[in-house]
Parts: structure tokens; C-alpha cells; sequence
């Protein structure tokens, strides 16, 4: 493999004291920029997210995306000795991650009051679903987000569904991990560190306010008011061979699918504006229908492509991995797992220095076992050397029966 470049977080030092996605995923993104990640995990069973998914060899494709080029170290952090190792790692990091319950750490004595002693300079990043108040103490997951968020309310209104994705979570992971460069960027300027705690719901609404909120945006009269939701000005229409997106806001716009196929859809006054066609939205999309019904997807997209229409085919999962532009941008890379096998990522989409990584330079190291790099870690910090090869082999006992387990949940699955 070609030696990869260093990113621009090369240099900074990030303990990772997260579980599943959110702290994982915020973690990795900070890590495919340079940071060295240092994942810290319980003893034996790690992170939930190594049993979540799809598996083979004994890594889950969740873990296994979401924990490439960290480094693991397993202590257990409710253990006196293990906890002071920890503390001579915080003297070195400039960034802890945690995505503990509110409170967990603190009284474990290694929340952000404890370890800003140790290292004044720490930039402590706490995810939570809800901080304090009210909703302190539930135990979170990005569905529930979805539902405190209006989220699901937003997708059907009177008939709520979640969207398919856990985006609370993922959204999360990227405005943390946003907060916590900025945060390093201003210590650069000021020497000082801080305590970052950002919250799925905060970061859900957010995230969603500029559009799904609009219509609640301005408080009072006089508020002029829009053809509905901005989600709802974008259906999907169906040619002779599957579905197809078209964006058909301006009468331009439609008059042009109008002519290519022979009819007079522009003139028809129920779609003669936006508010009249979001009023006769179903109307529309059945009247769209009707024109590409005996035309098959390609050709619609090639035909109004030419003519300026926006328009793209509708892939399925499968169908993504060989759509010509993923495929031209190189946007996903198979690579070779040293336990799982062959394992698609999708490259980390900003190019640094106009870089794009490929399968030669990425990424620099897969996901790890537990405590897989326990010794250069603790060396590298001054642990005794007889402290290390216990721990060293409490790692390769706890792997044999994690890898026993597997087998058994294999043969009898």
C-alpha cells in the first residue's frame, strides 16, 4: 500500500471513549483527517457496535466502517489502576470524545472538571441525547431523536415513520466533530481548552430548521405563506421501467417535458404555478406519469438532461456501487480487511490538498481488535513493562473467547 498522506489534524491526539455511532463515527472523521484516534474500550467486550450487522471474521461491517485508522486500547476505566493509565494518556491528548450517559464519567472522577486539571489545554467533547433537564436520565437512540425532533411527524403527518437512516446520530458525529476542530483552532489562538456538549436533539433541530421548520420560523402576522413544505415540492414520478426524479418547480421547466413528449400539460391551469400544482399535487404526478409511462428510465434522464431538466435515475442500494459518476469518482473503495476480507468504504469526501484517497492510500489502518494496540500505546506513555504484558495478556485471553463465541453463534445460527 502506498504511504499515505498526512491530513490536517495530523499531529493532535484524540481519546475516544464512545460506543455505536454517534462518538464512533465522530471519532472517524477526525481520524481520516490525521488525528490519532486512541480508542479507549472495556476489557473483553469493547464497543456495542463490533456485534451489530453483518459480520465475518469476527468484525461487523458497522464497527468495521466506523472504526478504521483509530487505534485501540482496552482499560477499564472503573479500576483504580487502570483509571491512573488513562490519566497519563489524558496528559498527552488534546481532544476527549465520550458519549456517556450525563453524569457517567463525573462520577467516575474523569469528567471534564477532573481531567482539565490534568491537561488545562483538553478539548472535551460530550455527546448526549438530551443533556440535563427532564429527559436526563432516558436512554437514547436515533429513532426516539427522530420522534422529539418532529422528524417523524414531518414524513407523514398524520401518519408518522421514522426516516430509514440513522441520521440523528450521523448528524451529530459530523456537527461534533465540526465543534471540536474549531475548538482546536481557537486553543491555537488562546491556549485554552474547553467542554464541548452537544446534544442529538440540538443538533437535530438544527439541522433541520431552515427547511422542514420553515413554516415556523417567523412568529406573528403578515408572514406570507408558501406553497407547503419544501420536501413536498419534490415527488417522485414513474417511467415504463421504475421510478425516476424530475425537478419540476417552474413552468419552464414542464413545458419542456411537455413538448418532447407531444402534449399540453403546461397550458392546464391546475398546474399553471407552484401554489396551483402543490395544490394539485396528485393530480400532477399522475398527469407526469401518464407522459413516461412507455419511456424507460435512461431515456428520460438522457433526453431531459440535454434539455436542461434536472433528473436523475433512482438507484438501488446495488445499483449505487455502479452508477457512472460513483464509479468515475472513485467514491467507493474495496479494500482489504486483514480478518474480514474484501470490505467497500466510501472515500472521505473532502480532498485535502485536492488528494482523493484510493484503495493504495486508504485507509491507513482498518478498524481494530480490542486492545489490538494496547503495548505501543502504554510504552509510549512510560507504563511499567510488567503492567503492559498483564494487560497484554488479558487482551489475547478476553480474544480467544470472543472468538469462540463467534464460532458458536456462527454454527448455530
Amino acid at each position: 500500500m502506498t504511504e499515505a498522506r498526512p491530513g490536517p489534524l495530523s499531529g493532535f491526539r484524540v481519546l475516544e471513549l464512545t460506543t455505536t455511532v454517534s462518538g464512533p463515527m465522530c471519532g472517524m472523521t477526525l481520524a481520516d483527517q490525521g488525528a490519532e484516534v486512541i480508542k479507549v474500550e472495556p476489557p473483553m467486550t469493547g464497543d456495542t457496535a463490533r456485534y451489530l450487522g453483518p459480520e465475518r471474521g469476527g468484525f461487523t461491517s458497522l464497527f468495521s466502517t466506523l472504526n478504521r485508522n483509530k487505534k485501540s486500547v482496552a482499560l477499564d476505566l472503573k479500576d483504580a489502576e487502570q483509571q491512573a493509565i488513562f490519566l497519563k494518556l489524558v496528559e498527552s491528548a488534546d481532544v476527549i470524545l465520550e458519549n456517556y450517559r450525563p453524569g457517567v464519567l463525573d462520577r467516575l472522577g474523569i469528567g471534564y472538571e477532573a481531567l482539565s486539571k490534568i491537561n488545562p489545554q483538553i478539548v472535551y467533547a460530550s455527546i448526549t441525547g438530551y443533556a440535563d433537564g427532564p429527559y436526563e436520565n432516558r436512554r437514547v437512540f436515533d429513532p426516539l431523536i427522530q420522534a422529539t425532533s418532529g422528524t417523524a411527524w414531518a414524513q407523514g403527518e398524520g401518519d408518522p415513520e421514522n426516516i430509514k437512516t440513522i441520521i440523528f446520530d450521523k448528524v451529530t458525529a459530523l456537527t461534533t466533530a465540526q465543534g471540536i476542530t474549531a475548538a482546536l483552532l481557537e486553543r491555537e489562538r488562546t491556549g485554552e481548552g474547553q467542554f464541548l456538549p452537544v446534544t442529538m436533539l440540538e443538533s437535530a433541530l438544527s439541522y433541520q430548521w431552515n427547511d422542514v421548520f420553515w413554516s415556523r420560523a417567523w412568529v406573528g402576522d403578515g408572514v406570507t405563506e408558501a406553497p407547503g413544505e419544501l420536501a413536498e415540492w419534490f415527488p417522485m414520478f414513474q417511467a415504463k421501467d421504475g421510478p425516476v426524479m424530475m425537478i419540476l418547480l417552474n413552468n419552464a421547466l414542464i413545458e419542456l417535458l411537455s413538448v418532447w413528449r407531444g402534449s399540453e400539460l403546461h397550458l392546464d391551469p391546475r398546474f399553471s404555478s407552484i401554489q396551483a400544482r402543490y395544490k394539485n399535487r396528485d393530480a400532477f404526478v399522475v398527469a407526469v406519469n401518464e407522459l413516461i409511462a412507455d419511456v424507460e428510465v435512461d431515456e428520460v434522464c438522457e433526453t431531459l438532461d440535454a434539455f436542461g431538466v434536472p433528473v436523475a435515475r433512482v438507484n438501488s442500494l446495488d445499483e449505487v456501487m455502479d452508477d457512472p459518476q460513483v464509479q468515475h469518482l472513485g467514491s467507493i473503495i474495496e479494500t482489504e480487511h486483514p480478518h474480514g476480507g474484501v470490505i467497500r468504504l466510501a472515500r472521505p469526501p473532502v480532498p485535502f490538498h485536492g488528494h482523493r484517497e484510493t484503495a493504495e492510500t486508504f485507509p491507513r489502518n482498518h478498524a481494530p481488535t480490542v486492545g489490538q494496540n494496547s503495548v505501543e500505546i502504554l510504552t509510549a506513555v512510560g507504563i511499567d513493562p510488567a503492567t503492559i504484558a498483564e494487560l497484554q495478556a488479558r487482551d489475547e485471553a478476553n480474544g480467544e473467547i470472543l472468538r469462540a463465541m463467534l464460532e458458536a453463534a456462527r454454527a448455530g445460527s
